[in-house]
């Protein structure tokens, strides 16, 4: 009984040994996974829109050449501020109003276009590059994997990230990236509620925040050929029984643009 005794706390002892250096080994290797993975979970039930990822919108129906210009498209108007240019689907008048942020373009018909004023757009890459060099440093070392070189790339990899993509398997590297990215998004935030979209029309690309359909404020980044961001704000003028479609959020943003020195 003796013998049998020492056997069994043998093996055991060589048992508990085996699970100790197991579990010392996926602590080495996964420690830093699972610690982001559960603190991605855990933002994410906080926040459940850090879960919403852009779902691609349709090609517009109206062909870019079209929407680009005014003068051969019946009933729209078309608008200049802080030279950019863009055409509207509503042949109402309209009057400007300065607000501190930009330009708020209100139509008779109960249309509200904000242009934000391009100037108070922050260029992210430059300013993380001229004013933090060290935070830069850090930021190409986690990015080297899959480096980011326009602001529109930074902002579509941080708007597609979600607590979903954290794995407790993936790699140290791609945990590191993936924490990054969802810690901007949080930071940045949604535009609108209801979801958020993205667009490819032409040279103009970015990001749609809300839902035409559900009546509410429709928020939009614009990225254009020089990389440069516009935000737009579309929404209906307080007791107005005027409505904003996809199609017409579709021709502005198609229809953006800057305008040439030649035509100034």
């Amino acid at each position: 009984m003796p013998e049998d005794s020492d056997k069994s706390s043998a093996r055991f002892a060589i048992i508990l040994t085996i699970a100790v250096i197991l579990v010392a080994i996926i602590g080495l290797q996964y420690g830093l996974q699972i610690l982001l993975a559960i603190e991605s979970r855990s933002w994410a039930s906080e926040n459940p829109w850090l879960n919403d990822v852009p779902k691609p919108l349709p090609p517009p129906s109206a062909p870019p050449a079209a929407a680009r210009s005014a003068k051969t498209l019946p009933n729209k108007n078309q608008i200049q501020l802080y030279q950019y240019e863009f055409t509207v689907p509503w042949a109402s008048p309209s009057k400007q109003e300065s607000t501190p942020v930009g330009t708020e373009v209100r139509f008779d018909s109960g249309q509200v276009v904000l242009f934000y004023d391009p100037e108070t757009q922050v260029d992210a890459l430059s300013a993380l590059k001229k004013a933090e060099p060290a935070r830069y440093l850090e930021f190409q070392r986690t990015f080297a994997s899959q480096p980011i070189e326009s602001n529109y790339e930074l902002y579509r990899a941080i708007y597609g990230v979600s607590p979903a993509q954290v794995s407790a398997f993936m790699s140290a590297d791609g945990a590191r990236r993936t924490n990054a990215l969802l810690l901007w998004k949080l930071s940045f935030g949604f535009d609108a509620p209801s979801g958020i979209s993205s667009f490819a029309f032409g040279p103009n690309r970015g990001f749609q925040f809300g839902d035409p359909a559900n009546g509410r404020p429709i928020a939009v980044r614009v990225f254009d050929e020089k990389d440069s961001q516009l935000r737009l704000i579309f929404l209906v003028a307080q007791g107005s029984s005027a409505t904003i479609t996809q199609d017409d959020v579709d021709s502005v943003i198609q229809s953006l643009r800057e305008i040439p020195p030649s035509e100034l």
